[in-house]
C-alpha cells in the first residue's frame, strides 16, 4: 500500500514507523501487546522486510518474528533508493539503535529541553559510531512543543489556555508540555533546533480546526523566515 502511495503521489510519500506505545489502543483493537524488546525486534525485523519488498524483485528473509519467501512487491516506489523512513521512538538501548541502522529520519517525540535534546543527540551519534553508519544521513526531526499554540500577545495566549487546557491538567503542566508563545519566540525556539541540526519541525497546532494559529505561523514565522 505505502508503495502504491508513492507512485499515486508521484514520490512524495514519507513512510513512519514506530513499535507501539498505548497499550489500550493494542487491546481495543485485538492486537498483542508484548514487551518493548520484543515490539521493537518485530519493529526491525518489519522494516527489513519492507526495504527489500521495495528495492529487491523478489525479497526472502527469515527472521524471529516474521519471514518471506519469493515475495513481489508491485509496483516499486517512485523513490530510490525508496521513500524516506521515519523511526518513531525515544528509547535509548534498542529503539534508537534500530534508528541508527535502518533510518532516513528520527523522531523523538516531544523532548522538553534544548539540553535533553542534545544529550539524545548524542546517544544516537553514539549507536550509529557502533554500526558504522554516518550520524550526519539521518535527518533530525524536532518537536517544538506537544501542541503549538502561536499567538501575537499575552491576553489572546492567556485565552487560549484557558479555553483549552484539559480540566485535570495543571497551568504549569500545559506550559511545560506544550509550546505557546508569539511568532518571534516561535522563531527563536526553530533557530535553536537549527543549531543542532534539526531540518524536519513536526507541528500539532493545538487550537484545530480553528486556523488562526496556523496562519499567524505561516505569515509571522514561516515567511519571514525565509526572506
Amino acid at each position: 500500500m505505502a508503495a502504491t502511495l508513492d507512485v499515486i503521489s508521484n514520490g512524495r510519500l514519507e513512510f513512519g514507523i514506530g513499535a507501539g506505545i498505548q497499550k489500550n489502543e493494542h487491546e481495543a483493537y485485538g492486537i498483542s501487546f508484548p514487551k518493548p524488546g520484543d515490539r521493537i525486534a518485530r519493529m526491525e525485523e518489519a522494516v527489513e522486510i519492507i526495504k527489500k519488498l521495495w528495492t529487491e524483485e523478489k525479497a526472502n528473509y527469515q527472521g524471529n518474528y516474521y519471514k518471506v519467501n519469493e515475495a513481489v512487491c508491485e509496483p516499486k516506489p517512485l523513490q530510490k533508493p525508496h521513500p524516506p523512513i521515519t523511526i518513531g521512538g525515544s528509547g535509548e538501548k534498542l529503539t534508537m539503535k534500530v534508528a541508527a541502522k535502518h533510518a532516513d529520519r528520527c523522531d523523538w517525540g516531544y523532548v522538553p529541553s534544548l539540553e535533553q535534546f542534545k544529550y539524545k543527540l548524542e546517544i544516537l551519534k553514539n549507536h550509529c559510531n557502533a554500526v558504522n553508519r554516518d550520524f550526519q544521513t539521518i535527518e533530525k526531526s524536532c518537536w517544538l512543543g506537544g501542541q503549538i499554540f502561536v499567538t501575537q500577545d499575552q491576553t489572546e495566549c492567556g485565552e487560549i489556555v484557558r479555553r483549552l487546557k484539559p480540566k485535570n491538567v495543571s497551568l504549569k503542566d500545559f506550559k511545560k508540555l506544550n509550546f505557546i508563545g508569539s511568532p518571534a519566540e516561535c522563531k527563536q525556539k526553530i533557530r535553536e533546533y537549527a543549531g543542532l541540526g534539526v531540518t524536519y519541525f513536526m507541528l500539532f497546532f493545538g487550537d484545530l480546526p480553528n486556523l488562526s494559529g496556523l496562519k499567524l505561523f505561516s505569515d509571522e514565522v514561516v515567511k519571514k523566515m525565509k526572506s
